[in-house]
């Protein structure tokens, strides 16, 4: 429900914290396809599966991926066994992220400049 809620928040248009909640979605479903993979190849704690996720959703949303590897190593200290696939996960997140989209949870709050009406107000001419 959680990532529901932040959503409809975001969507509504209110102001508020998005670092935890995508932190949160990024765990959520990062254990999610680890329970999935197990099944097929068991071995791997889902713990591990559910900081890689994170550390790719953050990364990707914060289109800083380097950022977010770093503050998810450091709010996990889950040491360096997990860097390569972090850094993996992280990589190809922020790639489909700006392909798709290109914008920051930061940078999306921000208004949208359109040149047309600028152009056509005032100040443009």
């Amino acid at each position: 429900m959680k990532p529901l809620v932040t959503a409809m928040m975001l969507g509504s248009g209110a102001a508020g914290g998005v670092f935890t909640p995508f932190l949160a979605t990024g765990a959520l479903f990062g254990a999610f396809f680890g329970a999935l993979w197990i099944h097929l190849w068991p071995g791997t704690p889902v713990g591990a599966f559910a900081i890689v996720g994170a550390a790719a959703m953050i990364g990707a949303s914060m289109q800083a991926p380097l950022a977010g590897l770093v503050l998810v190593f450091e709010l996990t200290h889950s040491g360096f066994a997990l860097a390569v696939p972090m850094m993996a996960a992280t990589l190809i997140a922020t790639f489909l992220v700006r392909q798709i989209d290109g914008y920051s949870i930061y940078s999306a709050r921000l208004p949208r400049r359109d040149d047309d009406a600028v152009l056509a107000s005032p100040e443009g001419t």
